[in-house]
């Protein structure tokens, strides 16, 4: 009920505490008429909650920001979270142009969208190409005659000890969510500029804290906070507002299509445990609502669970702790362990552990099924994506596990 509501109930309490402080400074010298009075702490207080709670009663939720006539490109856009940003952008009147590597991705997900009522339009774009950038922001701006929102939200994910990742898989990663975002977020800034648009990067947990086993993936989302941050600061006095988000753990399949190294069998089981669990990770339907109302409020900063802002004081107050912490944890995840495989999560799950798995995790297998993460390259992950420029949490640039 007063969800959201925080800063009104805390004037009221203001408010009461300043009648508090008047009180005891007038009865602290009475003069010789005077007697002092006790009491009626309780009733004050009890007086500035009610004050604040009765403020926000009448103020009442926001409302969804609208967006007709708007125009938003998302990258990643063809499964996990950048499908279900599609069909946010599009449930409140937006235009969507969305990018993938696969055409027969974005069919499936053009079509999701269009039986859903919404303007879209699919382009097919490997973002980690230098060429890419340039042409898929003109050929999204030409589509609908303008570009309002650029979503750098493709992404993939790599899970597995660091001794089983060649540096082939580091380049891979900072190739599609540190490099392709620079590129695009540049060519896109012209366009966002005219329209006083606005420039939307969802990067992770991952990029303030580093978690053994996904080094590729927090090494690139460590670099894509850096730039969102830095670019933001650079382009609000051309009018182009720009949106940092930070998911935590998020229920969109991305545990289908991340890769997983070393074990193949038990690295998924603790990722998919961690990336599903109910109590801790949020569904990619409330993630997409937040981040759109975000974005289209013209917010700077997201973070989405507590759970992520809570890692994110942690390491601030206390990085040896949390450092300490992370070590701990390694010493609990799988070793490599004989010879080394390499596995889409979809395979990775066909033993008798992770088929009993799927009972507490139910509801990200079932996300996974809604958000399109269908078989196809690995590479998707917390909240990001897959490997192909699709959308955060599928194979591509995109996904949605741990961290987007």
């Amino acid at each position: 009920m007063i969800r959201g509501r925080a800063p009104l109930v805390l004037a009221g309490a203001g408010w009461a505490a300043s009648r508090l402080r008047d009180r005891r400074d007038r009865w602290e010298d009475p003069g010789p008429r005077r007697r002092r009075r006790r009491g009626g702490t309780v009733p004050w207080m009890v007086a500035g909650v009610a004050l604040g709670l009765g403020a926000a009663a009448l103020a009442g939720p926001r409302r969804p920001a609208l967006l007709d006539g708007r125009v938003a490109l998302i990258t990643g856009g063809s499964r996990g979270l950048g499908l279900q940003l599609a069909r946010e952008f599009g449930r409140r009147g937006a235009s969507v142009v969305i990018c993938a590597r696969q055409q027969d991705e974005i069919d499936r997900a053009v079509a999701d969208l269009e039986r859903r009522g919404v303007r879209v339009r699919g382009v097919r774009c490997d973002i980690r190409d230098p060429e890419c950038a340039e042409g898929l922001v003109e050929e999204a701006t030409a589509a609908f005659g303008h570009l309002d929102f650029v979503v750098n939200n493709a992404g993939i994910i790599q899970v597995g000890p660091h001794e089983t990742l060649s540096e082939d898989h580091f380049r891979d990663a900072m190739e599609t969510m540190f490099w392709a975002p620079l590129r695009i977020s540049r060519a896109a800034i012209g366009p966002l500029e005219r329209t006083r648009g606005s420039l939307v990067t969802i990067t992770s947990i991952g990029g303030h804290l580093s978690v053994p086993h996904l080094l590729p993936y927090s090494c690139a989302k460590f670099a894509e906070v850096g730039l969102s941050e830095g670019l933001g600061a650079e382009v609000a006095r051309r009018g182009v507002r720009t949106t940092t988000v930070v998911p935590g753990l998020m229920r969109t399949g991305s545990h289908k299509a991340a890769v997983f190294s070393g074990n193949p069998e038990h690295e998924y089981t603790w990722f998919a445990l961690g990336a599903g669990l109910p109590l801790v990770s949020v569904s990619g339907e409330r993630a997409a609502r937040r981040i759109v109302e975000a974005a289209a409020r013209g917010r700077s900063y997201l973070v989405l669970t507590p759970l992520a802002r809570a890692a994110i004081a942690a390491r601030g107050l206390c990085p040896s702790f949390v450092q300490g912490a992370m070590r701990v944890m390694d010493r609990a995840l799988p070793d490599p362990g004989g010879p080394v495989g390499h596995k889409p999560g979809r395979e990775a799950d066909d033993t008798a552990v992770n088929r009993v798995l799927k009972l507490p995790t139910a509801l990200n297998e079932r996300a996974s099924r809604r958000l399109n993460q269908r078989d196809g390259e690995g590479g998707g992950a917390s909240g990001d994506q897959g490997p192909d420029a699709d959308g955060p949490e599928g194979t591509g640039p995109g996904s949605g596990g741990p961290g987007r």
